[in-house]
């Protein structure tokens, strides 16, 4: 389902702490979503590749980077995320594409 790089792990535990937490409501609600492929990278070197690899991914900034985050959507750059909400708003986008994507209502099996 996903990857992650060793760059930032605090930030990367969150995300992946979140999609492991989500994917038995999103299994119930949206079919197929298990196919869902998310890249957590925290290299803005190889974070852009592995990104555009997968349905969305984002290239975590590493310890002592400045808070920037590229954001990938089936393998094009849709947002540059800034700052100290980078995590929460990745995580926004992340729903709306579960929604989009695979149908249904959030919640509702």
């Amino acid at each position: 389902m996903s990857s992650a790089h060793a760059c930032c792990p605090k930030l990367a535990d969150r995300i992946q702490n979140y999609l492991r937490d989500r994917m038995p409501a999103w299994k119930a609600t949206y079919p197929g979503v298990e196919e869902l492929k998310v890249a957590v990278m925290g290299c803005v070197v190889n974070g852009p590749g592995e990104s555009k690899h997968s349905h969305i991914g984002i290239s975590l900034p590493g310890t002592f980077e400045e808070p920037v985050a590229p954001v990938y959507v089936d393998g094009r750059l849709f947002k540059t995320l800034r700052g100290d909400a980078i995590v929460s708003e990745f995580i926004s986008i992340l729903d709306g594409y579960v929604e989009r994507r695979y149908g249904g209502t959030p919640g509702q099996p």
